[in-house]
This record gives structure tokens, C-alpha cells and sequence, in this order.
């Protein structure tokens, strides 16, 4: 692949100072959730009994000192010493309470959170013009993409349910959220230093995020580093699974077609190809994730030294196979992120998708779904994974406190053959998620030549010469990409027993960063230079109707959820006078 061009942050300033106003909403809404759980919840609820309890000892100086409960590394306290040093509290006296501690996630989700989310979802989709750029070097197109998106795309992922509910407990899942993004954002910018920093730092947060911090952005720098094959070189246009094969052997490039040109075939072609390329770069993948390898070896050591991967409590945390997870992600990606995915259900299901307005009309919805030959055999894969490979961990039906304990008594209680019958639902979920990563295709019908005019102070018109063509520009993520975050989340969830919707938030915070927005479009603009006025044509994007139903949805469920926390608890028989809460 050719040399990327440096990127830079500074077209972003502007719409960071531009916009207090949202940030400032944010923040206080943060600060109200927070201000309604610390008068309702003045005690440590669940999981905040260990962790207030550990945050507490390093406040004494107690170093030495670890509740065997813990399974997580001591990050999150680490940042509660430094937090409270700066608040001048006293430290040694060990009288801090949870409701202080629980400004911690307050301050990391209203003020870090929203510039590191904003900042890495500008850096990826200026990574897409230098795409387009890299691949058509005489292109000049100007990019159309909304500053208004870009916030709004930030404000609604760190308004994400899952995440938002936790800026008001003291639990470690905002600042490993954060500490990953922030790394993330390191190896975008192509900072090596702050990388390899901000990857270490987020390993002390929780030991899942080495999949995130060094075999994923490893996987992405490989990918970018080996070389990628050309239509028509290579391989031919329309390459069959041996073209493929035979290209990337002879070859040693990797077959990258982006999501929206591709089916079910090209993602076992590209993963064959990617496979064929590393063996036959070795040389080429080493030097690339170099700087990799420290994250591994600082987190072998880690294992080494702990014996293990979890702190504590080793008996109820014992890594395992569990592919079932790999099922329940896709539910839950698009319960959540219905909003984003609604079009490409309804272009899949309607006949006639030329009754739909033409914002939601998805022709490739229909190309991209997966033949019935496939479809069996992946739907068939899922009902082996269900009979041989769901796992209940004993928290999980033991506690009704959590939403998934009603939802595993649905799915395995109610009736032995819901599970089963659960599949065609994994099966389309899955379909609608990764399909969404091609982005919407609006194509001008006519990109490219539109004639411009000009009028002069003598109200005389001109004919002028028709501008240069206006390339429709390559954008977009490509099919190795996705098997990249397929790969990190299956290692990331896969050797979890226990089903957590905590533990799906990484995936979605990175699955959500690259879905695209709406292409920009070319749209004639007037322009005005002294005393002439010009009509030139320049790309646009309108803002995304699709964002505004992502905000109202998420507000909707963070309001349920919050009001029947704070306001619909209960009592165990065995615990009178303790009120048990749902989350």
C-alpha cells in the first residue's frame, strides 16, 4: 500500500470551540445522573463494596493490601489516589466515601471521554480521504464531511447506555473504555511513544484490552503494511476463490475489497489471502508489529508474575472457550444501534424498496445479503455452537439484580427450543452489523461534469469551461479491516464463561467509530470573489437523520434504565431492609 500522508487534528479545533454548548449539556446531564445516584445510592451497591474497599486501603498506604474479590488490575484506584490528592482530602485518613469516589467516572465521562471520541472519529474519517487520495492521486476532492456530524457522532456514542450508566458507580469500565480509545487514538495519529504509554496504561484498567491495544492496531498496521492487490494486476476484476489463491501466492498481496463490494465469498477470500500474504512477509509483518510485541511481553510478564490472568477470585473467573458469545454480540449490537441499522433491515425485507424515501433506499442490501447455500451453513455453524457450547455461569441465573438473568431464564427456561429457534436472529443481526460497516451509497447521478457560470458587474453571463471531473472518491472499510475487529472481539469475549453487556462495550465503541456517515455528495454552491459571483460545485454532507433517532433512542434508555435503578428496587427476604436494584 503506499506511504500513508501524515494526518493532522487541526480542522477539528474549530469545531470544538465552536460548540461548548453540547459539551456543557453533557456534562450536566452526567452530573445529574450522578447527583441522583449518589442521594439515592449513598451506599456501595454490588461490585462497589470490593472496589471502594481497595480504593480506600491505597488511600491509606496499604500497597501490599488486595481484596481477593478483585479480579481487575489496580488502574482504577491508582487514578482515585491521584484524584483525591488533587482534591486536598485527606489521603491517610481513609474517610473517603463512595459518593467521592464515584466523581472519578464523572469526570473521566463528561470532560475526557467526548474530546477523545470526537478526535478519533475525525482522525478515521480523514484516514478514509487518504484513502481515496492514496488510490487517485490526482483527485482533489475537498472534503465534505460535516463538522456537526462529527459532534453529534461523538455526543451519542458517550451517551451509549451501557457506558453512561456507569459514569455514576464506581466501576472500572469508563476509564478501560477511555484508556483504549485514548490508544487508539495514539496509533491513528501515528504517535509510536504515547502509543506504547497509553497501551501500557490501559492494561491497568482491565487485562481483556491487550486484544484491543496490541492485536487489533497490530492487525490494522499489518494490514496497512503489506501489499494490497489491484484489480485487473493482480488479481482479475471479478476473481474467482483460485484467482484469489493463485494471486496472493504469486503475488504475496492481500485481497482487500471494501464491505460495500463485497458478500459472504470475498470475506473467506480475503481471510485466506490476508493469511497467505503474512506467511509470504514475514519479514515485512515483524517490522511492522514491532512495536507490538512490548504490549505482549509486558502483559506475559504480568500473567508470569500473577499466575494467572484474573487477580482474584480465580475459582468463579477460570478462562474458557465460550463461543456463544460471539452470538449474543449481535443482538445486542442492534438493540442498541437499531437507529443506524433500521435502513438496512427495511431494504432487506421490502420487495419494492423504491416505496421507501430515497435517504433510506439501500440497493446493495439486497446484493449484500448471503445466498441460501451460505446462509445454511452459517445458521447451521450457530445451532452447533448452541448445543455444544452455551455456557451459564453460576452468577448468572443466581442473581436477579442483573437484566441477564430474565434474559438466559427466557432463552434457556422458558422452553428448550428457544435457544434453537434463536439462531435466525444471531444470524440476521449479524447480517445488519457488518453489512452496516459499508456505509449508505447516495451517488450523484451525475458526479461528473456540471457546468459553472459567472456573473460580472455588467450582469453580462458566461459561459465558463466546464470544471474538472469530480472523482467519486474510494471510501470506506474494507473486508480485512472487519475480520481485524472480528478477530479482536472474538479473543476479547470468547474466554469470558460469564455474559456481561459490560464486556461488549469495546467492540461497539469500535464498531461505531468506523460506521461511516452519509457520503458527501456534490452539491452547486455560490461563491463570492469581489465583485463576481461564482457557482462552483463542492462536496457535501447533509447532517444524518439516522443520528437524531440514535440520541432520542439512547436518552429513552438511559432514562428507563436510570428510573428503574434509583426507583424500582426491591427486597430479598434474606436481606430485610436492603433495597436490591436492577442494572
Amino acid at each position: 500500500m503506499p506511504p500513508r500522508p501524515p494526518l493532522t487534528e487541526s480542522p477539528l479545533l474549530s469545531a470544538i470551540k465552536s460548540t461548548p454548548s453540547i459539551w456543557s449539556a453533557f456534562a450536566i446531564a452526567v452530573f445529574c445522573w450522578l447527583y441522583l445516584v449518589n442521594k439515592n445510592v449513598p451506599q456501595p451497591y454490588l461490585d462497589e463494596f470490593f472496589h471502594v474497599q481497595q480504593a480506600q486501603l491505597y488511600l491509606q498506604g496499604r500497597w501490599n493490601a488486595w481484596h481477593p474479590k478483585i479480579t481487575t488490575p489496580p488502574g482504577l484506584y491508582l487514578l482515585s489516589y491521584v484524584q483525591v490528592s488533587f482534591g486536598a482530602f485527606l489521603i491517610w485518613s481513609g474517610t473517603v466515601t463512595v459518593t467521592w469516589l464515584r466523581y472519578l467516572n464523572f469526570d473521566l465521562g463528561a470532560f475526557f471521554m467526548p474530546y477523545q471520541v470526537l478526535f478519533t472519529a475525525f482522525v478515521i474519517a480523514d484516514s478514509y480521504d487518504v484513502q481515496s487520495r492514496a488510490t487517485n492521486l490526482r483527485s482533489k476532492v475537498e472534503r465534505g464531511w460535516s463538522k456537526a456530524i462529527f459532534r453529534h457522532t461523538a455526543f451519542n456514542i458517550c451517551l451509549f447506555p451501557p457506558l453512561f450508566f456507569f459514569y455514576g458507580l464506581y466501576y472500572t469500565d469508563v476509564a478501560s473504555a477511555l484508556s483504549v480509545i485514548c490508544a487508539y487514538r495514539c496509533y491513528l495519529m501515528q504517535w509510536r511513544k504515547r502509543f506504547i504509554l497509553a497501551g501500557l496504561l490501559s492494561l491497568f484498567f482491565r487485562q481483556t484490552n491487550i486484544f484491543w491495544v496490541s492485536l487489533y492496531t497490530g492487525g490494522i498496521e499489518v494490514l496497512r503494511a503489506l501489499p494490497g492487490g489491484r484489480p485487473n494486476v493482480e488479481y482479475p476484476k471479478n476473481p474467482t476463490f483460485f484467482d484469489v489463491v493463485a494471486g496472493s501466492w504469486q503475488h504475496g498481496c492481500v485481497y482487500a475489497p471494501l464491505v460495500n463490494q463485497a458478500n459472504f465469498q470475498e470475506y473467506l477470500m480475503s481471510g485466506i489471502s490476508l493469511v497467505i500474504a503474512v506467511l509470504l512477509n514475514l519479514r515485512i509483518v515483524f517490522r511492522a508489529f514491532r512495536p507490538f510485541f512490548l504490549l505482549l511481553a509486558a502483559f506475559g510478564a504480568f500473567v508470569m508474575w500473577n499466575g494467572g490472568v484474573v487477580l482474584g477470585d480465580k475459582e468463579n473467573h477460570v478462562a474458557s472457550i465460550h463461543l456463544a458469545q460471539m452470538l449474543y454480540i449481535w443482538p445486542y449490537f442492534t438493540f442498541f444501534s437499531l437507529p443506524m441499522l433500521y435502513p438496512w433491515l427495511l431494504n432487506l425485507f421490502i420487495p419494492d424498496i423504491t416505496i421507501l424515501p430515497k435517504r433510506l433506499r439501500l440497493p446493495q442490501a439486497k446484493t449484500h445479503a448471503p445466498s441460501l447455500l451460505v446462509s445454511i451453513a452459517i445458521m447451521t455453524a450457530m445451532l452447533a455452537i448452541v448445543h455444544y457450547n452455551t455456557i451459564i455461569h453460576p452468577f448468572t441465573l443466581a442473581d436477579n439484580r442483573h437484566y441477564m438473568f430474565y434474559i438466559f431464564r427466557l432463552l434457556l427456561l422458558s422452553h428448550p427450543a428457544i435457544k434453537y429457534l434463536s439462531v435466525p436472529i444471531y444470524f440476521l443481526c449479524a447480517w445488519a452489523v457488518l453489512t452496516a460497516l459499508a456505509g449508505p451509497d447516495h451517488k450523484p447521478t451525475n458526479p461528473n461534469i456540471i457546468q459553472t457560470r459567472i456573473r460580472n458587474n455588467n450582469n453580462s453571463n458566461k459561459r465558463l469551461k466546464p470544471p474538472a471531473t469530480h472523482p467519486w472518491p474510494k471510501r470506506g472499510n474494507s473486508v480485512p479491516f472487519v475480520l481485524i475487529w472480528l478477530l479482536a472481539t472474538s479473543l476479547s469475549l470468547a474466554t469470558a464463561p460469564l455474559v456481561e453487556p459490560r464486556y461488549f462495550i469495546l467492540p461497539w465503541l469500535v464498531w461505531r467509530l468506523h460506521l461511516m456517515a452519509p457520503q458527501p455528495v456534490l452539491r452547486r454552491v455560490k461563491m463570492q470573489r469581489g465583485e463576481d459571483e461564482f457557482r462552483i460545485t463542492k462536496w457535501d454532507s447533509g447532517h444524518d437523520h439516522k443520528l437524531w433517532l440514535e440520541t432520542a433512542w439512547f436518552v429513552a434508555i438511559n432514562a428507563v434504565t436510570g428510573y428503574v435503578f434509583l426507583y424500582r428496587g426491591f427486597a430479598w427476604p434474606q436481606e430485610v431492609g436492603r433495597v436490591q436494584r436492577f442494572m
